[in-house]
C-alpha cells in the first residue's frame, strides 16, 4: 500500500470519527458557571438573656454570587427593626454577610434543597430614652437550609430557615462585655439567575 493510500485512509478514518467525538462531548454537560441574585422577606426572633425584652421582627434580606456547579458563593445583608424594652424606636440588628451555599439535589427536580452558612459583620443600634443613640458591631456565624422551587425560565422561589450567633460590642472594649445570643428566623423569596 502507497504512502498516499495510507493517508487517504487516515483522513477518511478522522472525519468519520471526529463528528462521533463532538456528539459524545455534547452530550458531556459543561460545568454550570453563572450569577445569582436575591431578595425577600424575612422574620425572627432573638434568644438569650442579652436580648431579653426584644419582640420578634419582620425584615429583609438579599443576596448576589457566583454559581458554580452545585456551588453559590455569594455576599448578602440583612435587616430587622425588633421592639426592646427601654428604647425609643425600637432595636435595629443588620447583619453583612458572606454565604456559600451547596445545593443538595441534582438539579433535574424543580425543588432543589441546600445548605448553607454565613459568617460575617453584626452591626446593632438603638435609641435610648434620654434620645441618644447607641451603635454597635460584632461578629455574626450561622447556619441554614432552604430550598429553590423552579417557577419560570431563570426565576425560582427560595424558602429557608437560619440560625445565627451574634455578638454587639458597644464600645466596651471585650468580647467578653459584649452584648450576645442567637437568632432564628425563617425566609421567603426569588432568585434570579443567568443559568437554568
Amino acid at each position: 500500500m502507497s504512502a498516499r493510500s495510507v493517508a487517504a485512509a487516515l483522513i477518511i478514518g478522522a472525519s468519520a470519527i471526529a463528528p462521533g467525538a463532538a456528539n459524545a462531548q455534547g452530550r458531556v454537560a459543561p460545568p454550570r458557571i453563572g450569577f445569582a441574585v436575591g431578595g425577600g422577606a424575612m422574620y425572627g426572633a432573638l434568644h438569650g438573656s442579652d436580648f431579653s425584652g426584644t419582640s420578634a421582627a419582620a425584615g429583609f434580606d438579599a443576596t448576589a454570587g457566583i454559581l458554580l456547579r452545585r456551588w453559590q458563593l455569594g455576599v448578602g445583608y440583612d435587616h430587622a427593626h425588633h421592639g426592646r424594652e427601654g428604647t425609643d424606636g425600637g432595636f435595629v440588628v443588620s447583619n453583612l454577610f458572606v454565604e456559600p451555599r451547596l445545593s443538595l439535589g441534582s438539579g433535574t427536580s424543580r425543588l432543589t434543597p441546600y445548605a448553607a452558612v454565613r459568617l460575617g459583620r453584626a452591626m446593632a443600634s438603638y435609641e435610648s430614652v434620654v434620645g441618644l443613640t447607641d451603635k454597635a458591631s460584632g461578629y455574626m456565624a450561622g447556619v441554614g437550609g432552604g430550598a429553590l422551587w423552579s417557577i419560570a425560565s431563570h426565576v425560582q422561589a427560595d424558602a429557608a430557615v437560619q440560625y445565627d450567633r451574634l455578638s454587639h460590642d458597644y464600645g466596651t472594649g471585650g468580647y467578653a462585655d459584649a452584648e450576645k445570643g442567637g437568632r432564628a428566623s425563617a425566609r421567603f423569596g426569588v432568585r434570579l439567575t443567568s443559568t437554568r
